[in-house]
Order: structure tokens, then sequence, then C-alpha cells
């Protein structure tokens, strides 16, 4: 998977959801205390779905 803007259309708007989520809940949620099951429950995505795009995400 590439996380230069080349991905397909399905895989962007999973990683956009992810970020979106992340952002709503750090400004409520201590750090330390989000966890993926909350993370991908707000992003609208199963936690499997979640680990895979992992690794993308963080490069």
């Amino acid at each position: 998977m590439n996380s230069n803007g080349t991905e397909d259309l399905r895989v962007q708007k999973t990683i956009t959801a992810i970020y979106q989520a992340f952002e709503e809940l750090i400004l409520t949620t201590d750090y330390e205390k989000i966890t993926v099951a909350e993370l991908a429950r707000r992003a609208r995505i199963n936690k499997k779905t979640f680990h895979v795009m992992a690794g993308s995400l963080l490069r």
C-alpha cells in the first residue's frame, strides 16, 4: 500500500476517517486512554482494518 496519495479512493477515505476520529478523540480523551476499539468505532471501520492500515499511518 502506498502512502503517497496514489492509493485506492477507499483507502484514502479510510485513512482520512482514522485521522479525523483521532483528532476528535484527542480533544476529549487523554492520549494514554485512547483505544483502538474506540478509534475504530468513531472512524466507522473494523478494528482489523485499523491494524492493516496502521503501518501506512505511521510513515
